[in-house]
């Protein structure tokens, strides 16, 4: 061990550098405290025994500006005191000293200090080596918890879908601005408005994971697959002997399986309207009540909820509840069909074609110039989802670098005559329409006739019936089917 020996009588110096060396260690002499300050900036001293009384800087003043240092702070400092100065040596300790020794300096105690510091310095040595190894091992833990982590995260986003999120346009950019807005407040139910296909469900889990993909259940109900009988049971959870059919011990329900996550309504305009005032309670008290439970039970978690219809025109026509639509739409969002954004069909596209190309282990990277727009002429009445269905089926019955047009020939016979139109606004010819050689079903085109008629005037059945041509009695009667 490296010891500095500091000493303004050379005399004293002489002496204890023979007992280190003695004691096999190396001694460092200096005669004051200005050089034995140099010589730690200089050099590593494990341990620095300086007497007090020095011209110039004391020993007190060295042992303190030692301390500062980051460089001399571990290093073992023995101060050496006169006779009986006991206070003096007190103030060492406190200011950090390891040890002190009296003077006059026995041998016997001198070399005693030198080993215990000599042992102290070592278990120091072994701390800081420990302290090391546990902090490489804690990096490549972290570092491997982090990949992990990444790629739990990646796998979450690719199964909760909140990674399909193109946004070129800048309405695309609005929504997931505020979806991050609705994130932050859990208290605000938010309402969904968009055509079938367009990413309502994708939203929604925008919304609950936002950035940091908590894990709170999302629990979904698509209000138009539940029977009218069981919506209520479904929705609130029931008690045991409740009805005939149901568990003996009865069950939760899905504001239950919700817990302080998110419950989301999907084409919630299909709720049955008798259940529609019960939801509205559970807004208001953020409780409920099981179907024959007696037990108030507290909801904690937000309600999303979306529909592809106009909740509006259903509200004005006694079919949906005016404070029940208010109360929803606290928080909304309109998410505008795929023929309003055509300038992210082809980054969608191309999202699409990598995502399959992966999953299905094909060679597809790009698209060609041709496909994209042939895929951007088109109407696209299923939106996203019929964009996400035809990449798909091209993937599947294809290979190469480049998805080309012979890669859409299957588009030809399955394309519907809506989606073979044009953008909006296109005048609709009928010399100019082209059937598919498959069979065309002619109720579903005269669906979705009515219900394009209807948003175009925003649900004013008055005016869609004069569009179109027929007469308002007839008009309602084709809605009704």
């Amino acid at each position: 061990m490296r010891i500095l020996l500091v000493d303004d009588n050379q005399a004293t110096l002489d002496i204890l550098t023979d007992v280190v060396n003695d004691l096999s260690h190396e001694a460092v002499a200096c005669s004051s405290g200005e050089e034995a300050l140099m010589r730690s900036r200089e050099q590593s001293f494990p341990l620095i025994i300086t007497d007090i009384k020095m011209p110039g800087m004391d020993g007190l003043t060295l042992l303190q500006k030692l301390k500062e240092s980051p460089e001399t702070a571990q290093s073992d400092v023995i101060i050496v005191t006169g006779h009986g100065d006991l206070n003096t040596a007190v103030d060492a300790l406190r200011k950090g000293a390891y040890d002190f020794l009296p003077k006059p300096i026995n041998a016997r105690e001198f070399a005693a200090a030198v080993e215990r510091s000599a042992e102290h310095q070592a278990l120091l040595r072994e701390n800081r080596e420990l302290t090391d190894r546990f902090e490489q091992h804690v990096t490549r833990a972290t570092q491997v918890i982090r990949k992990e982590l990444d790629e739990a995260r990646s796998v979450l986003r690719e199964v909760s879908g909140i990674g399909e999120i193109v946004t070129v346009s800048p309405a695309m950019k609005k929504i997931v601005e505020e979806t991050r807005i609705y994130h932050e407040d859990p208290s605000v139910p938010v309402l969904i408005e968009g055509e079938t296909g367009v990413g309502k469900e994708i939203v929604a889990r925008l919304i609950h994971y936002g950035l940091a993909e908590i894990s709170a259940p999302f629990v979904d109900i698509n209000c138009t697959a539940i029977s009218t009988e069981l919506f209520e049971s479904e929705l609130f959870g029931y008690e045991p002997g409740s009805f005939t059919g149901g568990r003996a011990d009865g069950s939760p329900g899905k504001l239950e399986a919700a817990g302080d996550g998110t419950l989301f309504l999907d084409e919630v305009g299909d709720m049955p309207l008798h259940l529609q005032p019960k939801l509205l309670r559970v807004l208001q008290t953020r409780s409920y009540y099981r179907v024959g439970g007696m037990k108030k039970r507290d909801f904690k978690a937000r309600i999303i909820c979306a529909t592809n219809q106009s909740l509006r025109t259903m509200m004005n026509e006694g079919r949906f509840r005016q404070d029940l639509y208010h109360r929803l739409k606290v928080g909304h969002v309109r998410i505008p069909p795929l023929r309003e954004r055509v300038d992210e069909i082809p980054a969608l596209a191309d999202f699409f074609l990598r995502r399959e190309a992966k999953k299905k282990r094909k060679k597809f990277r790009r698209l060609s110039p041709a496909v994209i727009e042939k895929l951007c002429s088109l109407n696209w009445p299923g939106n996203v989802r019929e964009l996400e269905n035809t990449i798909e089926r091209a993937v599947l019955t294809a290979d190469g670098e480049t998805l080309d047009l012979q890669h859409l020939a299957f588009m030809r016979s399955d394309t519907t005559v809506l989606s073979a139109f044009r953008k909006p606004g296109t005048t609709l010819d009928p010399d100019s329409i082209e059937l598919p050689d498959t069979p065309l079903d002619l109720e579903k085109l005269n669906r979705e006739i009515i219900r394009k008629a209807l948003e175009k005037f925003d649900g004013n059945k008055t005016q869609a019936a004069q569009y179109l041509g027929m007469s308002r009695g007839a008009f309602r009667n084709r809605v009704k089917e």
